[in-house]
């Protein structure tokens, strides 16, 4: 054995463009603001988004290619606990968090679908959450199974903070 069975190589299918320049402003959770516009850029032929445009919503596997921490190979360990946002200076486990800050660098992001430009090789999302220039890896649609209906989170997650609009200048 080499070892090689429990390594996983992707490539990128397309870019999100963004109004988000930076790591900083960009908002935790596409859902904290709706407004948020942008488009996935895909690199991949423009076949595979038919059918996409009958779904409202749309799961992005990504990477958090600005994180400053990130080794260059092998998992990111530096960090095991973090202080969330909205934990009030509690620390807890970096897999009980939404942060950006992973063992392997891999987001997820649900984003609503606007419309897809075939011709383009684009898919216009909403309630988005990525930095410009951020590769995607895959692009899955929301299913009704994906809700798991009732959800039990811990009291510093329940907190309400959406934002009805951004606007840059």
């Amino acid at each position: 054995e080499n070892g090689r069975e429990n390594e996983l190589r992707l490539g990128a299918i397309g870019t999100c463009v963004s109004p988000y320049t930076k790591r900083m402003g960009t908002p935790r959770q596409g859902k904290l603001v709706p407004s948020g516009r942008g488009y996935i850029q895909l690199n991949i032929p423009a076949e595979v988004l038919d059918g996409m445009e009958e779904y409202s919503h749309a799961w992005v596997i990504f990477t958090f290619h600005a994180n400053t921490d990130s080794p260059s190979s092998g998992l990111n360990l530096a960090k095991t606990k973090i202080r969330p946002p909205r934990g009030n200076g509690r620390k807890v486990g970096m897999l009980a968090t939404r942060s950006p800050h992973r063992p392997n660098n891999v987001g997820l992001s649900l984003v609503k679908v606007c419309s897809v430009d075939k011709k383009k090789k684009r898919l216009h999302v909403s309630a988005l959450d990525l930095v410009n220039g951020t590769p995607v890896y895959d692009i899955k649609p929301v299913v009704p199974w994906d809700s798991p209906g009732e959800l039990s989170v811990p009291e510093w997650v329940s907190q309400d903070d959406q934002l009805n609009s951004a606007k840059f200048t």
